[in-house]
């Protein structure tokens, strides 16, 4: 093999094993280069995906001006638990003008209880368990969509319950995207090594 097919070959596995460990670098965030909440909106495709996501994380400062992945995926997954918990208490006070729907109280209770928890233990595997924290924040959408079907069970009339259900439904997919982009094998913790 020659000296410039051997650079070659070099070059690539280098690339190869670069995206494994983490995706290439990505530009400081300097006037005209990406920056990586937009990185995370390109992946969202379906249903106008990319444009909507740009508009929710430029909503948050601490969001867009993130210098790395570990940061963003924090701070994005910090802002889904505030926005699900808001959900689940204006669906707390849905409940109280509409006691007797079932559906209603079980999406209160049940289902953002979940949503909650879900993107809170994403945010607690951050450093320690990468794919499961991309799995639970996957998981967080479960129930805003089980409640959608539940209150079409019930035939609950009430466009507000369904539109939030569906914004932390995106939420959760944003949040699954931008962990993703998290390394595969965290770093080794120095206070773990005897």
């Amino acid at each position: 093999m020659n000296p410039s097919t051997q650079l070659s070959l070099l070059f690539t596995l280098s690339l190869i094993f670069i995206s494994h460990a983490g995706g290439l670098p990505v530009s400081s965030p300097a006037s005209g280069s990406t920056k990586l909440y937009q990185i995370v909106c390109k992946d969202i495709r379906e249903n106008n995906g990319i444009r909507r996501c740009l508009k929710l994380l430029e909503a948050y400062p601490k969001i867009t001006s993130a210098k790395n992945i570990l940061e963003l995926c924090r701070h994005v997954l910090e802002m889904a638990i505030d926005r699900s918990k808001e959900a689940q208490n204006y669906f707390i006070q849905e409940m109280k003008k509409n006691p007797s729907s079932k559906a209603i109280k079980d999406c209160a209770t049940q289902r953002y209880s979940g949503t909650v928890g879900s993107f809170e233990s994403a945010l607690g595997e951050l450093t320690e368990s990468p794919d499961t924290a991309n799995y639970d924040a996957k998981v967080a959408g479960d129930g805003p969509e089980e409640c959608n079907s539940l209150l079409t069970a019930e035939k609950v009339v009430n466009p507000p319950l369904y539109r939030l259900n569906n914004v932390i439904d995106f939420i959760s997919l944003v949040a699954f995207h931008a962990t993703d982009h998290l390394p595969e094998d965290p770093p080794i913790n120095p206070k773990l090594r005897s």
